[in-house]
């Protein structure tokens, strides 16, 4: 981790702390409404333990956090910094358009597959990335336009539960799998209805690349939009199965 992901982390919690915010907190709770879920597919991979590793502890922490009414839910607030004192290890990351090993590599799989399960939800997103490239191309493990990328102390997943009742969120993880839930002690009335399209495309630079995207995902519930959010990926001169 370099020193200046731990000044910028540093003034992020410093931020959050004279913001007053009340963040989502581990805590025994059991509802008994599902109001969303997603389960995500982990890439195959030569190398997996690393990643798996990385995987298990960032839901470790994340497991029965429970999001009370007007707290927010912060990857970074609850999941640890990624060093090796921590226990995390090198894994796959993205970084200006490549692919490179990276302390805590792969917990993008765990913010991508919360964001999805919170866009369900209908709660407030406050703060979400893109990844800088599409390398997977159809073989990806999201809907294009609807991944979360988390970079420490620069780049985290926050969401804010606007509504009056509390969730609570419980994981679950396997060799092949991610699946994440929100139960409520509040029935769902109405889903809302995700749509994520391509609005333009650009070229692979090679025959051996992947092409460039700008994607536009909105949310409609109760008769209205709630939630319009942009994405943007480079192309790239090699696709996900070169560095298998």
């Amino acid at each position: 981790m370099t020193i200046k992901q731990r000044i910028r982390a540093f003034q992020r919690r410093l931020r959050q702390a004279l913001s007053g915010t009340s963040f989502a907190s581990p805590k025994a709770a059991h509802y008994d409404h599902l109001w969303s879920e997603t389960v995500t597919l982990i890439p195959v991979r030569s190398d997996p333990a690393n990643r798996q590793r990385n995987l298990e502890l960032a839901v470790a922490a994340l497991q029965g956090l429970h999001v009370g009414p007007g707290q927010v839910f912060s990857f970074w607030k609850s999941v640890p910094a990624p060093t090796l004192a921590n226990g995390f290890l090198p894994g796959p990351a993205f970084s200006r358009g490549k692919v490179i090993q990276d302390v805590g590599g792969g917990l993008c799989l765990v913010s991508t597959n919360l964001y999805n399960t919170f866009l369900q939800a209908g709660l407030e997103i406050l703060e979400r990335h893109n990844h800088s490239i599409d390398p997977y191309g159809e073989a990806r493990f999201f809907p294009l336009g609807r991944d979360a990328m988390v970079y420490y102390g620069y780049k985290d997943l926050a969401v804010h539960n606007q509504l009056a009742h509390a969730f609570s969120l419980r994981l679950e993880l396997d060799e092949q799998r991610l699946k994440s839930v929100l139960w409520a002690p509040e029935p769902l009335l109405e889903s809302p209805r995700l749509e994520s399209e391509v609005v333009e495309q650009w070229p692979a630079p090679g025959p051996e690349g992947m092409p460039g995207y700008r994607t536009r995902t909105r949310c409609w519930q109760g008769g209205r939009q709630t939630y319009q959010d942009f994405s943007q990926y480079a192309a790239c001169e090699c696709g996900y199965r070169h560095w298998l």
